[in-house]
């Protein structure tokens, strides 16, 4: 599935290459800023994103958690229904409604349900053709009258023949376009009546098509559908050949709608159920050095320090070999004086006591794993504090003295550290 999500982005890894042609460890604003506009992240998203970042240099993780907070709506959960489950299609023409409708007609079949198709779109000239054809390839059934006729009434007829002949799946498409937005609106509402009537509680999900290509201007497009309807949920086409992949993010924020599946392609296989975290690792894969990467880069550093060390303390040594063969030969007869001359009655009563460095060496030790040990529990009674505020809540702990945090109603996360005996952002 992570194979098909990363191809979708290919052209927009290329765009956001662009601006940063080599991945790093860490970015700076600025840097942020050009990358997510490229990509065709909204200017207004980009900027909350900015100001609610308060690292002046970004990481991985950073800016993984604000991403991901920008998509927290994007989790469906399937309504509860009794069969056949109703589906209605609706979107701009040239969106791509006819090739999802045949994509989720295949999918469906593929898990071994019984699927029927509906040609509603019967404003649009050779939209049913279209239809018609694709229920061929798939050898799936498929109910349509001509062009011209009333799309309700089509409705109607293929959610009584489903519950007829035991159907599992119903998906009805409709039309794009009419004369006004006004004759727009009345038709879908018709048609969301007539459902209702056919099968209790039907249409049980209305799925908006939006073209990924538009990137943020299908913003417009999803509100005016959500207005006259209400969407249930998003999927989004051609995102393959398109570099706006970052559209995603605004399209997500902006309407607050679970985004169900993703078009890669054009085969009735290429749709690919959205992952908010694989699509999100999928862009940062190209911006940031891998951890393999990045431990090795802090390796060999560690090693050229280690090798200038090593030089430096080569020559030190050299020197002070050199010095002892001085003193040695200067002190040389003062030493053989000494050594012929008696002991005194005080010299020998003198005790010589070595230093015990190892047992110092140990308490120090001992010391540093005792103050380790005391400061996450410290660090569990100050946490309470910290969080008197009701608006801050917990995301995520990653550890002892490390959390995830999130200010209820704004999009993004951040983190908090214990350090120093307090907690503070990091």
């Amino acid at each position: 599935m992570f194979g098909f999500i990363k191809k979708s982005l290919t052209k927009t890894i290329e765009a956001i290459k662009t601006v940063a042609p080599k991945k790093k460890i860490t970015f700076t604003k600025d840097e942020l800023e050009e990358i997510l506009l490229e990509a065709d992240v909204e200017y207004d998203l980009v900027e909350m994103i900015i100001d609610q970042t308060y690292q002046d240099k970004i990481t991985r993780d950073i800016l993984r958690s604000k991403l991901l907070a920008t998509l927290a709506h994007t989790t469906y959960k399937e309504p509860e229904y009794n069969a056949p489950f109703v589906e209605l299609i609706v979107g701009v023409n040239g969106a791509g409604k006819t090739t999802t409708i045949s994509k989720l007609a295949q999918r469906y079949k593929n898990d071994g349900k019984k699927v029927i198709l509906g040609a509603g779109d019967t404003f649009r000239a050779a939209a049913i053709e279209q239809l018609t054809l694709w229920s061929k390839r798939l050898d799936i059934p498929i109910v349509s009258s001509k062009q011209g006729h009333d799309s309700s009434a089509v409705a109607y007829d293929t959610i009584d023949s489903a519950k007829s002949k035991g159907f599992d799946h119903v998906i009805i498409d409709t039309a794009g376009r009419l004369h006004t937005q006004t004759n727009l609106a009345n038709e879908l509402k018709k048609i969301n009546r007539i459902c209702n009537k056919a099968h209790d509680g039907s249409p049980h999900r209305t799925l908006l098509i939006i073209d990924g290509t538009q990137g943020n201007s299908a913003i417009a497009q999803a509100k005016a559908f959500n207005d006259m309807i209400g969407i249930d949920g998003i999927i989004i086409t051609k995102l393959d050949g398109t570099a706006k992949g970052g559209s995603v993010f605004s399209i997500a924020y902006a309407l607050e709608l679970p985004i169900l599946y993703v078009g890669t392609g054009e085969q009735p296989e290429d749709l690919t159920p959205f992952d908010k975290y694989e699509f999100v690792d999928g862009l940062l894969d190209a911006l940031f050095v891998d951890d393999e990467i990045e431990t090795k880069v802090e390796t060999v550093e560690a090693s050229e320090d280690l090798s200038d060390e090593i030089e430096t303390s080569k020559v030190e040594d050299t020197v002070l070999e050199e010095a002892e063969k001085v003193e040695i030969t200067e002190t040389k007869d003062d030493e053989e004086e000494i050594e012929t001359a008696p002991a005194t009655d005080d010299e020998k009563e003198i005790e010589i006591v070595e230093p015990k460095v190892e047992g110092t060496v140990i308490e120090k030790e001992d010391e540093k794993e005792e103050e380790i040990e005391t400061q996450p529990n410290l660090a569990e009674e100050l946490l309470p504090q910290y969080l008197k505020d009701e608006r801050l809540g917990v995301v995520k702990k990653e550890s002892d003295t490390k959390i995830l945090v999130n200010y209820l109603n704004t999009p993004v996360d951040t983190y908090i550290e214990f350090t120093d005996g307090k907690w503070s952002y990091i």
